[in-house]
């Protein structure tokens, strides 16, 4: 592809990458460990609009910028990457965590875009689409398990979302499906913001609490008071903020000795977030009775 505008082109992006050898590197790196720290955004949005009297006017002289609807390069883009960025400030501003940052009803959405209406040659109006293509919901699904974080733009509106978050990382496969759940979990970046959350903060006060500590189970049972802090205790029943401010829905810590290395210990964290729903398979079926009257009848 030369330009993202050839994306709504039929084909099937994950057998292009996955058996094209052009894509070798790319696959080496999305299978690499910290790939997982890395989100690519896209496509880019429209920045603002064009400068003009009716448009966006500027207040020094008179310009007039000239803008043709099909023509992309006439327009000013920025990278996918600012929205992003401005979500995941916005829910660490709000919440002191970055896990609200996708889905149009948990903190994904982007609005306020720009929306430039130019003529058509039917003599009608048209807008402009302030993100460079229009992505389905099939397209979009399929872009994320690629590792892309794709841009949705809602048609005749000024807003789009980010639907999901998957980062670079291909997750791998394991025989275990818990062992392959976890590391779906790992790859997602609501989840992985929380984690290394933890991660900076628990550094530093076990690194405060040296030489305070005597025992492996004083140790263990402060880490576990403090941890219990951020753990939701009704996750089935409480609201969006709750779980946003709270971002466990369980979690523990195990604190064991270095054998031969007398005062040194292994800490292990499981951590357990709230899961977002990432899909929902629908299927219909044509009924003369209900399934939940089948029992009653």
């Amino acid at each position: 592809m030369e330009s993202w505008q050839e994306l709504s082109n039929p084909r099937d992006l994950t057998k292009i990458f996955t058996q094209n050898l052009e894509y070798a590197a790319w696959n080496s790196l999305r299978q690499a460990e910290d790939s997982r720290y890395i989100g690519l955004a896209m496509p880019r949005f429209l920045a603002r609009l064009p400068y003009g009297i009716r448009t966006n006017p500027v207040d020094a002289f008179h310009f007039e910028e000239t803008t043709d609807g099909a023509d992309h390069s006439k327009y000013i883009w920025a990278n996918a990457a600012y929205a992003m960025a401005v979500n995941i400030n916005r829910s660490f501003k709000e919440y002191g965590w970055c896990t609200l940052i996708r889905g149009v009803e948990s903190g994904g959405v982007v609005e306020g875009l720009p929306c430039h209406t130019f003529p058509t040659d039917d003599g009608g109006i048209d807008m402009k689409c302030p993100t460079e293509i229009a992505i389905s919901d099939r397209r979009e699904a399929e872009l994320a398990k690629n590792g892309f974080i794709p841009l949705v733009h809602r048609k005749n509106t000024d807003y789009a979302a980010f639907i999901g978050a998957q980062s670079l990382q291909k997750p791998a496969e394991y025989y275990d499906p818990d062992a392959t759940a976890n590391a779906n979990l790992s790859a997602r970046l609501p989840y992985l913001f929380a984690c290394s959350r933890f991660a900076h903060y628990l550094k530093c006060i076990v690194r405060d609490k040296i030489g305070s500590f005597k025992e492996r189970d004083e140790m263990q049972r402060w880490l576990n008071d403090w941890i219990m802090n951020y753990v939701d205790g009704d996750p089935a029943n409480s609201t969006i903020d709750t779980k946003a401010r709270r971002p466990l829905a369980a979690a523990e810590v195990v604190v064991e000795d270095v054998e031969g290395n007398p005062g040194y210990y292994q800490t292990k964290f499981f951590l357990r977030p709230h899961f977002q729903l990432e899909g929902l398979t629908v299927s219909l079926r044509m009924v003369a009775k209900l399934p939940s009257l089948k029992d009653v009848a």
